[in-house]
């Protein structure tokens, strides 16, 4: 058997990735931890005004280093309008103006020529893979395919001015994600869907799929002991600042909650998640709690009979989502909320893409906790088969190593540009 390389990795995030809350930290701190077990792991990452610093402790735990720098743009109204007018006058998608960092990349260029391979966990930091010299291999860790988000927002959202200024912004985003797979060595995707993707993006791009995954023994369904979950609830976990999750939450609640009260009137809504921006209909606001963020979500998932991913919209895979199956909880999902996912539709969830089905679906599962009980016990199968964090570890190892072991070719890493200036 061919011995493990062990390397220096250096790794960058957008945001601190411990103690992880959202669920691109999700993905971050797993990742992280799994490279850890084999490989030194120093951390550079952003730090947005929500953030943990107790947080670092923790991750020193695991990591060789971890150094912290602010996003100027959260902190400087200046720096924010410096940020979109360099984006809506120059060419670069605001994405990566808004994460801009001098002291980061700086800290990037004097690391990197000691490091065997650098990771960038998100597309915007892509801006600094000029600062990593070349012959050392990149790695871009796409948590989505951005520009089929922005897209679906530039038609999807509901002011006119946010519309014009996306549209602008689209062939931006897509010119830098195209340039940013054809720069890294390695590109991770959350899917095989998500994978295709970026390959029609970028044809010569190597990527691999890294699926999202769930901390099975942290997430088990309840006991026999456990009391039986409330009737007559369903539950959503997500936060509303995410574009996907308030067009969802808001088409639910406008448009196929009012179809699940009008058969079932004691039916309850409950949001787990921040809810900042989010508007309740008048119709519906008796039946609906607004949980916001709590520091356990499994007693609101393991207390509802169901739980609805009504998205219409995003990329990547839905952590939340395979933290419900773990929990063996009956799914009822729109084709885009569990895509990537190897859910099936009435073996081990229920999909439904319009107000009628979706309301019809949810009500199936309110009528008939059997049904539920099978849908719940086959969702935790597949999180099993597919899902555990230590296998896709492993896996993402795995991929390190071929790219390690791999002879760079006559190119030159940097050929493609990804200047910071740009």
């Amino acid at each position: 058997m061919e011995e493990a390389l062990m390397a220096r990795i250096l790794f960058i995030t957008s945001r601190l990735p411990f103690p992880p809350r959202e669920g691109h930290q999700l993905r971050s701190w797993h990742l992280l931890k799994a490279l850890a077990q084999r490989h030194e792991v120093t951390l550079l990452s952003l730090m947005r005004g929500d953030d943990e610093a107790g947080g670092i402790m923790e991750m020193r735990r695991h990591l060789a280093g971890v150094e912290t720098f602010p996003i100027a743009t959260e902190h400087s109204r200046i720096a924010l309008g410096w940020a979109l007018l360099r984006s809506v006058l120059g060419h670069a998608p605001y994405v990566t103006t808004k994460y801009a960092s001098s002291a980061l990349h700086s800290r990037i260029r004097q690391l990197a020529p000691g490091m065997d391979a650098v990771h960038f966990d998100m597309l915007p930091l892509m801006r600094n893979a000029d600062a990593v010299p070349p012959g050392i291999p990149v790695i871009y860790n796409a948590h989505n395919v951005e520009h089929v988000l922005l897209s679906t927002r530039a038609r999807m959202d509901g002011s006119r001015w946010i519309r014009y200024f996306l549209q602008g912004q689209l062939p931006r985003l897509l010119g830098f994600e195209r340039r940013a797979c054809h720069r890294a060595d390695l590109v991770l995707a959350c899917s095989e869907v998500d994978a295709e993707a970026l390959r029609q993006v970028a044809p010569d791009a190597r990527v691999a799929v890294v699926p999202n995954g769930v901390d099975l023994e942290a997430n088990r369904p309840p006991s026999a002991a456990t009391p039986a979950t409330r009737p007559g609830q369903l539950v959503f976990v997500g936060q509303m600042g995410w574009f996907p999750n308030r067009d969802g939450v808001e088409w639910f609640l406008a448009e196929v909650f009012p179809r699940i009260l009008a058969a079932r009137p004691q039916t309850e809504f409950v949001l787990v998640g921040k809810a900042e921006g989010l508007q309740v209909p008048a119709a519906v606001a008796t039946q609906v709690t607004l949980a916001g963020f709590v520091p356990d979500l499994r007693p609101f998932v393991e207390a509802a009979s169901a739980y609805v991913v009504p998205l219409r919209a995003g990329s990547g895979t839905r952590l939340k989502v395979l933290e419900a199956m773990a929990l063996g909880k009956p799914i009822v999902t729109t084709s885009i909320g569990s895509e990537g996912i190897a859910l099936r539709d009435g073996e081990s969830a229920l999909y439904a893409d319009d107000a009628d089905s979706f309301a019809a679906a949810s009500i199936r599962l309110l009528d008939s906790p059997l049904l539920a009980q099978r849908l719940g016990a086959a969702a935790r199968a597949c999180a099993e088969q597919h899902y555990g964090w230590e296998a896709v570890g492993q896996h993402l190892l795995d991929c390190y190593q071929q790219v390690l072991r791999t002879e760079r070719g006559t190119t030159p890493a940097g050929t493609v540009s990804m200047a910071v200036g740009t």
